[in-house]
């Protein structure tokens, strides 16, 4: 038998990015706005940001994007009182399918939201240039970056670029119970609770699981244990509260429910490789207006 190869078609490529940042934005940052000849996708990943999109203002909640077109005017800020992350991706793509999602606000499905923090590990590893820095203009390449991240990167890009598409024709089968279905849940309980003291057996109590299923969740899905995870959701609101400075750290410490702000110093400096004072002076001196 002769076997004929098939050649794959390519609908939409990532031909090149500009930019990946993840940013941490204080609560009264305001960026005065660009427009540029590529496409720029804007996703809110932690609170509300407000985006101007041609002359349009538009609200962006958690889990939601908007994806810019090439030379639209446009620009971010905060409210005024809450701080904000926001994911910012800009690249090259000639797929004129792009159109169709274009300005509009997108919510994001739990898979899309997966794939953009994909994309930002991925960076993390393919770019020595700090993911969290403004006005970057030119990504420079790691010399150690994981074999094919620049790759993985694109295809991550070209995923989600598909699903957005895809999504206008979207269904959604039945839901059915399965333990996958439990990561949301437990992920959204303990981002209700980031203000309490919780161990292992508080949250394998209120949802009635055995440790060992509670444990392979997080291993397969999230690359780290529960407990892990939910000290990085305090180390994200801590950085949040610092951002908004409405509270001293021994008062942060003592709303995210640590034991001492001592230790909480400590968890603060393992997670995010700085103390908490670093960080604001990082952060003031990151987002001073142009």
């Amino acid at each position: 038998m002769e076997y004929v190869r098939t050649e794959l078609s390519k609908q939409l490529e990532i031909e090149g990015i500009y930019t990946i940042h993840y940013f941490e934005y204080t609560k009264d940052f305001a960026y005065s706005g660009e427009l540029h000849d590529f496409w720029e996708i804007v996703y809110a990943d932690k609170k509300s940001v407000v985006i101007t999109a041609g002359a349009h203002e538009l609200i962006l909640e958690a889990g939601q994007m908007y994806i810019h077109k090439p030379n639209e005017f446009h620009k971010i800020r905060c409210d005024g009182t809450r701080a904000a992350n926001s994911v910012i991706l800009s690249f090259d793509c000639s797929c004129p399918e792009l159109m169709s999602i274009a300005g509009m606000v997108i919510t994001c499905t739990t898979e899309e939201k997966r794939i953009m923090g994909l994309i930002i590990s991925e960076a993390m590893s393919a770019f020595s240039t700090p993911l969290g820095t403004p006005y970057t203009s030119v990504l420079e390449k790691s010399e150690s970056g994981e074999f094919g991240c620049e790759q993985m990167i694109g295809l991550y890009m070209e995923q989600l670029l598909i699903r957005l598409i895809r999504g206008n024709k979207r269904t959604y089968p039945a839901k059915t119970v399965s333990n996958s279905a439990l990561l949301p849940q437990i992920c959204e309980f303990l981002e209700n609770n980031v203000d309490r003291h919780l161990n292992f057996s508080d949250i394998q109590k209120e949802f009635n699981i055995s440790a060992s299923v509670i444990k392979r969740l997080f291993r397969d899905n999230m690359n780290c244990g529960i407990m892990e995870h939910f000290s990085r959701l305090k180390i994200d609101a801590a950085k949040q509260m610092i951002r908004e400075n409405e509270f001293n750290f021994t008062e942060i410490s003592e709303r995210l429910g640590f034991n001492t702000p001592q230790y909480f110093t400590a968890v603060f400096r393992r997670i995010s490789g700085m103390s908490p004072s670093e960080y604001e002076k990082s952060v003031k001196l990151n987002f001073i207006s142009r």
